[in-house]
């Protein structure tokens, strides 16, 4: 056989190959892919998965253009057409045209958003199909398509319009003036079922998520991820530090951590991603100050098993990325949120004292996996977190404590029984360095990142601080009775904000009790609008109705409060879905109402919500029924039911107030 031919064109990526038909006796005989020559050519090694075969009957069916979201090999098993390729891929050569005959000497390689178009000028022409993605519903839903015959293509088919056998939809295609171009490949994030695949979605901009449930049946061919949309999969099946210390984890964590690095590096493998492996928090087999992307992995525990295991695997494949980090700190899942809170509200806090590190931005982290991702870094392992000083939670815990102007030694070291082996110092950051990405300072920048805490006012390079000079002993007074005066801060959440989270609100600030703060929110609110006037009319003369404007809720709402009243299940599964790491204050209106009124004497304000967390129970008499355009009877006897509500939960807050003041 003679040797295959490969042409480039003016499409990029955009190949013809000129295939040897050798002619015998009965008929011929050729190679319509033969992958070790093809990408001895030039030809990617495109991975075929699914071989279709289209027949026509007649001459003149003319069918085009659609760009689809996988790479095909087109060839010609017997006959002959015209066909030609337009470029929708976003970029400079959107819109370029290629056009050539086909016979089954000639075979087209075609990438993922070029269009397709053909003309058949034989009777009984047969078009062969090699796609390196299995065909979905939902990518044909993605197809960038232009119309055949716009002028500005300039494309002269040897069969005109008027004479060819169009197809129905092909008719009302767009001109390329209005065609929509087809995007660049997205990255694919597995893992939003854990705080860290949570926080790095948040920071990529275009990526998707999915849960690392899904992503074991992926494999399939009904997935329920269309990979064809993705070029990039990032396994954040991780946690965010918290500051507690970590105890050793059980052989079921081993299991589930091995199974999921095995099941997304196949799907990596197989439909040729580049694949990111994000390792959090690892312990190290030396005990050093520092490392580096060469010290192995402590066997130590089942966690730290799991770990070496899974980057074992990611390194398996050929386009693979392992990120080592720790202490990964996101917009949500975090305690610098809670160690905010526990400064504003006077609580004291515990943090562990035996981990060091360095704490890492979710922001960085992500900012980091993309600078590698576009710089086309060398597959291996790369150490990505925050730069600055090596220090431990309570150190961060002492930090957060002064920035929001509390003593720092109300921060204390937490116990710790049965702990884990310690994760290990500082990541040495020199190899990421190398390739032109600076993670900056989190130790300084740590204020900046605090909700509604300013900049460090004098930030220091590390931790050691001066102890602050003791106050006089009225000023300490001063300061006492000004933290018990501070308000108590009461959510009610619902769906919309207008009608029982609105009622709840208004009618609690109007009864006067002093000391705590009452406001609502909406899980899915009609920003802006007023209480609904059925539920305005039931709260009479007991509040002002005119000032209530429905709010979203918010994070920052979600932070500040202590206690959080949920009208409904969904409303408390909205929360703990959103912000799991403050959920623990998050609770049915009738649930709290049944535990004020037997409340022991050991419950105060501080540990109210610690009370209720134990005690939480399921009855379907804690949910209040949602009264919207339900009519005046509904909302009278959704307003009782808040109303008794209320009655015992203002109740039960009165008396928390008075043993505080008797303490």
């Amino acid at each position: 056989m003679h040797p295959l031919k490969l042409d480039t064109t003016d499409i990029p990526g955009l190949l013809i190959l000129r295939l040897h038909v050798q002619h015998n006796d009965v008929g011929w005989f050729k190679e319509d892919w033969h992958r070790e020559k093809m990408a001895a050519l030039g030809l990617p090694d495109f991975r075929p998965v699914q071989h279709n075969l289209t027949h026509n009957d007649s001459r003149g069916i003319t069918r085009g253009f659609h760009a689809e979201p996988w790479d095909r090999l087109i060839t010609v098993v017997s006959g002959k057409a015209m066909g030609a390729w337009v470029d929708l891929r976003v970029g400079e050569t959107f819109g370029k045209v290629v056009t050539c005959d086909l016979d089954p000497g000639t075979a087209v390689f075609v990438p993922r958003g070029v269009a397709n178009a053909h003309q058949v000028l034989e009777d009984h022409t047969t078009f062969s199909y090699l796609l390196n993605h299995h065909w979905t519903p939902e990518a044909r839903a993605r197809f960038s398509t232009v119309n055949m015959f716009d002028p500005a293509l300039g494309i002269t088919w040897p069969i005109p319009r008027e004479q060819a056998d169009l197809g129905r939809a092909d008719v009302h295609l767009p001109a390329l003036a209005d065609a929509t171009p087809m995007q660049h490949r997205r990255i694919l994030v597995a893992g939003t079922d854990t705080p860290l695949g949570r926080s790095l979605l948040a920071e990529l901009p275009g990526a998707d998520g999915v849960s690392g449930a899904a992503m074991t049946h992926a494999s399939r061919a009904e997935s329920p991820v269309d990979l064809s949309a993705y070029d990039t999969l990032i396994n954040a099946q991780g946690e965010t530090g918290n500051g507690t210390p970590r105890t050793s984890r059980d052989r079921e964590a081993w299991t589930t951590t091995a199974a999921h690095a095995r099941d997304l590096a196949d799907i990596a493998r197989r439909h040729r991603m580049r694949y990111v492996h994000v390792s959090t928090d690892c312990v190290f087999e030396r005990d050093s100050p520092t490392h580096t992307e060469d010290d192995s992995l402590s066997l130590l525990d089942t966690r730290t098993q799991g770990l070496a295991v899974a980057e074992v695997v990611a390194a398996t494949v050929p386009r693979h990325l392992v990120i080592r980090t720790g202490w990964v700190m996101g917009r949500q899942d975090h305690a610098i949120d809670e160690l905010v809170s526990a400064a504003r509200h006077g609580r004291a806090a515990e943090m562990d004292n035996a981990q060091h590190g360095r704490l890492t931005f979710a922001s960085v982290l992500a900012a980091g996996i993309l600078h590698l991702l576009n710089a086309g870094a060398a597959s291996g392992t790369y150490n990505l977190t925050g730069d600055g000083p090596v220090v431990s939670w309570a150190d961060i815990g002492r930090r957060v404590f002064e920035l929001c102007g509390r003593n720092p030694d109300d921060v204390q070291n937490a116990a710790a029984p049965d702990q884990a082996p310690s994760s290990g110092s500082a990541l040495v950051l020199d190899r990421i360095r190398a390739t032109g990405f600076r993670p900056g300072n989190s130790w300084l920048q740590l204020g900046d990142r605090m909700p509604g805490v300013g900049a460090p006012r004098s930030p220091s390079s590390a931790p050691e601080r001066q102890r602050p000079v003791a106050p006089n002993p009225q000023a300490v007074e001063a300061v006492a009775k000004q933290t018990v005066r501070e308000p108590y801060r009461v959510l009610f959440v619902c769906t919309a904000n207008i009608c029982r989270s609105a009622y709840a609100d208004v009618v609690a600030r109007g009864t006067g009790i002093t000391g705590i703060d009452f406001s609502s929110a909406g899980t899915h609110a009609l920003v802006g609008q007023g209480i609904d006037p059925p539920m305005a009319a039931q709260v009479g003369n007991r509040g002002d109705t005119s000032a209530h404007r429905a709010r979203q809720l918010t994070r920052q709402m979600v932070g500040d409060a202590d206690l959080i009243l949920a009208m409904g299940v969904e409303h408390r599964r909205y929360i703990l879905d959103e912000w799991p790491t403050l959920g623990r204050k998050v609770f049915l209106l009738g649930h709290v109402a049944r535990e004020m009124a037997r409340l022991p004497e050991s419950v105060t304000l501080d540990n109210l919500t610690s009370h209720l967390w134990r005690h939480r129970s399921a009855d379907p008499s804690d949910e209040v029924a949602d009264p919207y355009r339900r009519g005046p009877e509904v909302a009278a006897t959704c307003a009782g039911t808040i109303d008794g509500h209320l009655n015992a939960i203002l109740g039960g807050c009165t008396t928390l107030f008075d043993r505080m003041e008797h303490a």
